[in-house]
C-alpha cells in the first residue's frame, strides 16, 4: 500500500504558536521599555533641515 502525503498536508498539522507582549514585570519586558521608552525627540540639525524642506519657494 502506498501512502502519499502533501507538504502543505504535513504543515496544517504543525502546532500553532501564539506570541503576546512581555508584562510589565518580566526582564525582558523591562529591558524594551528602557530601551524605547526615552523620548529622543528630533535632533536640531535634522529639525532645521525639515524646516528647510518646508519653506515655501
Amino acid at each position: 500500500m502506498n501512502q502519499t502525503t502533501s507538504a502543505s498536508a504535513n504543515e496544517a498539522r504543525q502546532p500553532a504558536y501564539r506570541v503576546e507582549a512581555p508584562r510589565a514585570s518580566d526582564a525582558i519586558g523591562l529591558a524594551l521599555r528602557d530601551a524605547y521608552a526615552r523620548d529622543a525627540g528630533l535632533p536640531d540639525d535634522m529639525a532645521a533641515m525639515l524646516r528647510q524642506l518646508n519653506r515655501p519657494r
